[in-house]
């Protein structure tokens, strides 16, 4: 886990509680957990590496990655782990390098390659047979803070991250 540099998040189901909340007048609706967003944001700062890549297309994901300062931002994949391979090969990494969150069975082949795969508690069940580390919270509910905590600690980079807001 040491080598791990590049973060793959999804969103609907992770960062989000996986519910989407559609009216009459074609708006969508998402909630995003703030603490999700901190933890992720300070890793960002420390100079990891944060990619979001996601099955579903929306502008609101769009938005809550630029808040949080996430520059890579693939949306609409429905082969995610050929759209992996394709990050890996330009930015010259493996999966060795890589720490995969995910919630569904969209996410297992590549979880299942990722050298550390974290899930929220309300993944499917095949996701969590493989996960490294499965959250003790829901998807959207803090879940992804947890895993990127337990994750940082375990490569030694959770201080790092903390001091950057203790100072």
């Amino acid at each position: 886990m040491e080598k791990i540099n590049t973060i793959f998040l999804d969103v609907d189901g992770t960062l989000t509680d996986g519910k989407v909340y559609l009216d009459n007048f074609d708006n969508e609706m998402k909630t995003f957990n703030v603490k999700d967003g901190l933890m992720v944001a300070g890793a960002l700062r420390t100079g990891i590496d944060i990619i979001i890549i996601t099955g579903r297309k929306s502008k609101i994901v769009e938005r809550r990655a630029a808040e949080l300062g996430i520059k890579e931002l693939y949306q609409d994949i429905k082969d995610k782990e050929g759209k992996l391979q394709e990050i890996m090969q330009d930015k010259e990494i493996t999966f060795e390098n890589i720490a995969y969150l995910g919630d569904d069975l969209n996410d297992f082949k590549v979880m299942k390659k990722a050298a550390f795969a974290g899930c929220p508690a309300d993944a499917a069940e095949a996701v969590k047979e493989i996960a490294d580390y499965i959250s003790d919270y829901n998807g959207g509910n803090g879940a992804v803070r947890q895993i990127l905590q337990h994750l940082f600690r375990k490569t030694g980079q959770l201080d790092k991250i903390l001091d950057r807001y203790k100072d």
